[in-house]
């Protein structure tokens, strides 16, 4: 077939041929092209969003330093205002001259360990029978706001003695929970402090 055909034939042939696989070639580059620099442009965005992350953040970096050096301080400050352990029978006789001073009868007073997530901080339940009136009950618990810094109530169940009475007597259980301070006893004495400790409460 190609015999049949004059020069001029064969070369517009080879002209087009060659002009398709060139068109071929360019639209395939092309778009391999446009792909590459498409995933560029997004590795090249999220490098920019990390970068701008890591300068703020550097910036904030004192802020940051602060804040914590700052709560550290308050913490270190709480714990020294926490009563010490082997002071605890004084907080105990605390609550009672309380209630005495209120004109509350303190008919019990039990303590049980309790668990504490601060280091070198053991939590105490400590549950009191109480039996006054109401107004004189009311005052004592006004007593005990200023313990709030390492105390909590937890629990306040009351029951009437005789409802038809004027000013009935109430028998009160409160629960509460006080916090001490219990340091590490000194290197070379841990058996002395922690039999102490055990005898402390």
């Amino acid at each position: 077939m190609l015999a049949k055909l004059g020069q001029r034939e064969i070369a517009v042939i080879v002209i087009v041929i060659t002009l398709l696989a060139a068109a071929a070639w360019y639209f395939t580059a092309h778009s391999n092209a446009q792909k590459k620099i498409q995933s560029l442009q997004a590795d090249i965005q999220n490098l920019t969003i990390q970068r701008d992350r890591g300068l703020a953040a550097r910036k904030a970096l004192p802020q940051l330093e602060a804040t914590i050096a700052d709560y550290q301080k308050q913490i270190a400050e709480f714990l020294q205002e926490l009563p010490p352990r082997e002071e605890f029978a004084s907080v105990l006789k605390s609550l009672s001259d309380r209630a005495k001073r209120s004109g509350v009868k303190v008919n019990s007073i039990s303590r049980a360990l309790a668990e504490s997530p601060v280091e070198n901080v053991r939590a105490i339940n400590v549950s009191l029978a109480l039996e006054s009136p109401f107004p004189e009950l009311f005052v004592y618990l006004k007593q005990l706001e200023s313990m709030r810094r390492f105390s909590t109530i937890d629990g306040l169940a009351m029951t009437i003695s005789k409802a038809e009475a004027k000013n009935p007597l109430l028998s009160t259980n409160l629960t509460m929970t006080v916090y001490v301070y219990e340091a590490p006893p000194p290197e070379g004495v841990a058996s002395q402090g922690g039999a102490g400790g055990g005898s402390g409460q």
